[in-house]
């Protein structure tokens, strides 16, 4: 049985800094995935959806400038655009699984399963580790309902040649919202089916209704208040059966209903690791609960925003307690989050209800911003800001955008927030103009 320092599990962001960096200083590291070499950020998320929301974007933006200066339609030619998408993503495993090799780590290929404390099985054979880094991401949460088998995931949907003439999004979280409107950028009738009274939950509620209103009246239907309890699929039709009667028929139905972590088939009991719905239990230096020889990073773990960025910071910490016992800790950082929507909606730091659990006051200024020049000169029919500011201290400590350029402004109100800055020096600050930051001491 060959036995490494350290063996790493999943190959997405989290588990190549966590392979390279503890390969580089030296330890005998293994990888290993049950899938190719990349994991979802690359291959089946962030990545290939920023393309395809970059070219909605272009169509977006000509379809409302119809009349304003601009003349001639433009349409989203799907089968193309996969085409560009699988040019970004096709490379990536070969040049992931090469690097890693490079750098040191011996590359494996199979799903990892504990079959003991220190020991996993990848592909029928055994192998032992001093220390586990788990960096197995998050798949599509079960629906557990009758006709499952007709609904495609996010990654399906991204990868498929035909797009239906009419597409219904279960769930109305970020995944649902980031590609309802890259649907209807191609033409199709596009459906939103959402259990809750309450889109985009997580997020500040006055925005999100917004944006669900926008959605509504550029043409998606945004239905609230609909479990779906069942899909049929009959002579090429899908019908999808809610809660009170309610039905839907379309060519295709798309999962959006949220994400699990990716632990089912790990063996976690046989190493003795504590796990839950939100992923394995972990202490401040990212060692799972009963069993500190194995660390859960990114997704898997039931600690911090599961985003990239979080995922790095942690898998690094992972890595430093390895080198180091001791010498750094995981403290959930300012971390900026963006929903890919048509418009962009960001957020960071508190929303007012997290703000009054925690016992702070603050001052909550909500903006709509949809008659400002920035919006009407690309014909945006729906943007806003909502700021919030700590009574007494003045300090900023939320911040929650909708508009063109929400992406990118997020990112100074996370430097703010994170540097302690007070609204009124964000305020004294000279900005380019016109610009999207260059709004920003309006919005406070």
């Amino acid at each position: 049985m060959e036995r490494f320092d350290v063996i790493v599990i999943g190959t997405g962001v989290a588990g190549q800094t966590a392979a390279s960096e503890l390969a580089e200083a030296g330890r005998s590291v293994a990888v290993t995935d049950s899938r190719e070499y990349g994991g979802t950020c690359a291959l089946r998320g962030c990545e290939p959806k920023k393309v395809l929301f970059t070219a909605a974007e272009v169509v977006e933006r000509s379809q409302s400038q119809m009349g304003n200066g601009v003349a001639g339609a433009l349409r989203l030619d799907w089968p193309s655009l996969v085409a560009l998408k699988r040019s970004f993503t096709e490379p990536v495993p070969g040049r992931i699984e090469a690097w890693l090799a490079e750098s040191g780590v011996r590359v494996l290929h199979g799903a990892a399963r504990f079959v003991a404390t220190d020991v996993v099985e990848v592909g029928g054979a055994r192998y032992a580790a001093d220390r586990f880094i788990i960096a197995t991401g998050a798949v599509p949460r079960p629906l557990g309902i009758p006709g499952e088998e007709h609904v495609l995931d996010s990654e399906r949907f991204m990868d498929v040649e035909r797009l239906g003439r009419s597409v219904i999004f279960i769930g109305g979280g970020y995944v649902s919202f980031e590609f309802a409107h890259i649907a209807a950028a191609t033409g199709a009738t596009v459906t939103i089916l959402h259990r809750g009274s309450r889109v985009l939950e997580g997020f500040d509620e006055d925005l999100a209704d917004m944006l669900r209103d926008g959605y509504r009246n550029a043409g998606i239907d945004v239905v609230t208040g609909a479990a779906v309890e069942e899909v049929r699929a009959e002579d090429g039709v899908l019908t999808v059966r809610c809660e009170h009667g309610l039905q839907v028929t379309g060519e295709m139905v798309v999962h959006g209903a949220g994400r699990v972590p990716a632990l089912s088939d790990l063996g976690l009991e046989a190493a003795g690791i504590t796990h839950g719905r939100r992923g394995i239990e972990v202490d401040s230096r990212m060692r799972s609960a009963g069993n500190e020889r194995v660390y859960a990073v990114g997704d898997a773990a039931a600690a911090g925003a599961p985003l990239t960025p979080v995922a790095i910071a942690q898998a690094r910490v992972a890595v430093a307690d390895v080198l180091e016992p001791g010498s750094e800790e995981f403290a959930s950082p300012v971390t900026p989050s963006v929903v890919f929507s048509d418009p962009v909606m960001a957020s960071v730091g508190m929303t007012v209800e997290q703000a009054a659990e925690q016992g702070i006051e603050v001052e909550a200024k909500l903006t709509d911003t949809s008659g400002w020049a920035s919006s009407r000169r690309i014909g945006q029919r729906v943007s806003g800001a909502k700021t919030l500011v700590e009574r007494g201290s003045g300090r900023i400590v939320g911040a929650h955008l909708l508009g063109h350029g929400a992406g990118d402004v997020i990112n100074v109100f996370a430097t703010a927030i994170a540097c302690g800055l007070t609204a009124s020096e964000l305020k004294r600050t000279i900005w380019a103009y016109p610009t999207g930051a260059s709004e920003i001491p309006y919005l406070l």
